[in-house]
């Protein structure tokens, strides 16, 4: 070997140990040179934030489930019911009514009742839940058929889904129970 070799053979094993240790993560290499305080408080690295009402769904469209009243009356007959044929302007109406039929019966004819009431317009049928959606005297209302006792109930529900117990709604009940007898 020569003298050049000998000198140079130290001075390489030093470096070796110094990268071999700075690579290694020696905690106390990366604290003297490293820059962990700086990393720990930046801002990318803060737990993540959740901005203000995004932390809870909306429930601004959620379906309201209206109370069930179980005392409340099947049928409640309204004063002065004309009959069909009567022409006269109704006043007052019918907040519901009892047909002595099945569901099914009753449901099939309600619908071709419906369609001989001068007026009336039926835009949507829903088999499944037993009902119409008529839109009569420029108002718009449910018509529904319930089970009651082995009878039918037919009552007209408003947007809220509450029975109505007034206005144009009425007056469409009552002219379908003229026509349904």
């Amino acid at each position: 070997m020569t003298a050049a070799t000998l000198s140079f053979r130290p001075l390489m094993v030093a470096t070796l140990a110094v990268a071999v240790l700075a690579s290694s993560g020696c905690s106390w290499i990366r604290n003297k040179w490293g820059n962990e305080a700086e990393y720990q408080a930046s801002r990318q690295n803060q737990p993540l934030e959740v901005p203000p009402g995004l932390d809870v769904p909306s429930t601004a469209g959620a379906v309201t489930v209206p109370a069930a009243n179980p005392n409340a009356p099947t049928a409640a007959v309204g004063q002065g019911v004309p009959s069909a044929s009567s022409g006269q302007a109704y006043v007052e109406g019918i907040e519901s009514f009892m047909l002595a039929d099945s569901l099914a019966s009753s449901y099939r004819r309600i619908g071709i009742a419906l369609d001989k009431i001068e007026g009336a317009t039926i835009g949507d049928r829903a088999q499944l839940l037993n009902s119409y959606e008529v839109t009569y005297k420029g108002v718009t209302v449910l018509l529904r058929a319930e089970a009651v006792d082995g009878q039918t109930r037919v009552v007209a529900l408003g947007p809220d889904g509450q029975p109505v117990r007034s206005g144009v709604a009425t007056e469409l009940l009552a002219v379908l129970k003229a026509r349904l007898g």
